[in-house]
């Protein structure tokens, strides 16, 4: 058993604090409360709502354990008409007060998958560290729009050739790809103990420079391409829950689950008002580069692909897709 339409749409609302078959009906068009009783019988079925209270006037809760690994079937994500969905505090507080462990199930074999097929190793060696500057600066860009193929990428970074045909914007964001892993090579210390939000900001400053992207705490609301998400407004709250975020990633001691948690959360708050996802990219493979000797470039990931898996942790709240992403880049 899946999630269905109705039943997708109920668990949308539960995230957005409806706890009740009747609150969940009064927010829907054209759907009476027992259809509503009907998906959040499903959803129980499913072990991602657990029911409390009253028989005659049960409340509903999500499960955060059982829907950080759902599986969310693309079709639920293409459709126009979904709840809209905004940033869900008691998720980020479920993360808070929760042990590591409750990430187990995303990695087969105990949570150790990972560990085995990435062993520690060495540092990087030169020829390892630019094959992944050029293949992450090519890969990271063309996620972004960018239309410098990966030999243009290669000529540019280890000859300085500029592409023809491409604006000074897209080569930009190419270069500050290549100053970012320079940033992250150079300064060790910051990325093996707790990552600072300073060090965050650096990040986002070189990956925006000269980009016409602010830097700092974003001032305004966003909204994301092709999401219903609406993140946080409010600069105060960013600068926050950008603390939380950081005590999230930072108080595993495991490398593979820091790298996705901040591949996850960084863009999932937002607090840049662009360039969050690209930030998040070089964090996460900054992690990964100082623990086990290598990064990750999102080579074989199609830009629907990747999409689909933000798309699922920005609305449902789960990592299984980008578990998965992150998966096949570190056995590849």
């Amino acid at each position: 058993m899946k999630l269905n339409k109705n039943s997708s749409y109920t668990l949308l609302h539960l995230l957005g604090g409806q706890t009740t078959a009747t609150k969940i009906a009064a927010q829907l068009d054209n759907v009476d409360v027992r259809s509503v009783q009907r998906a959040l019988a499903r959803l129980v079925e499913l072990g991602l709502v657990q029911r409390k209270g009253a028989r005659n006037n049960p409340a509903y809760s999500v499960i955060y354990k059982s829907l950080v690994i759902a599986d969310i079937p693309d079709k639920l994500l293409e459709d126009d008409q979904r709840p809209e969905t905004t940033f869900n505090h008691d998720f980020i507080t479920y993360l808070r007060a929760s042990s590591e462990d409750i990430f187990d199930p995303l990695f087969p074999q105990s949570g150790q998958a990972f560990k085995n097929s990435a062993p520690p190793s060495p540092a990087m060696t030169a020829k390892d560290l630019e094959y992944l500057t050029v293949e992450l600066s090519w890969k990271s860009s063309a996620l972004e729009g960018n239309t410098y193929t990966l030999l243009d990428t290669q000529l540019l970074l280890l000859e300085g050739v500029k592409a023809k045909n491409k604006t000074e914007f897209e080569t930009q964001m190419i270069l500050n790809h290549k100053n970012a892993i320079a940033f992250i090579v150079e300064n060790k210390e910051l990325f093996q103990t707790d990552i600072r939000f300073s060090t965050v900001e650096e990040l986002h400053k070189i990956i925006g420079y000269n980009l016409d992207i602010g830097t700092g705490v974003r001032q305004r609301l966003i909204k994301i391409t092709a999401s219903n998400y609406t993140p946080l407004a409010y600069p105060r709250q960013l600068r926050e829950y950008a603390d939380d975020v950081l005590m999230i990633i930072n108080r595993t001691a495991d490398p593979i689950l820091k790298s996705l948690l901040a591949l996850a959360l960084l863009p999932y708050l937002q607090t840049f008002e662009d360039g969050n996802k690209r930030t998040g990219r070089m964090l996460a493979n900054a992690i990964l580069i100082h623990s086990i000797g290598r990064g990750f470039s999102l080579r074989k990931v199609s830009a629907r692909q990747l999409a689909m898996a933000y798309l699922t942790f920005y609305e449902f709240n789960s990592m299984l897709d980008l578990t998965k992403i992150l998966g096949a880049e570190l056995n590849r």
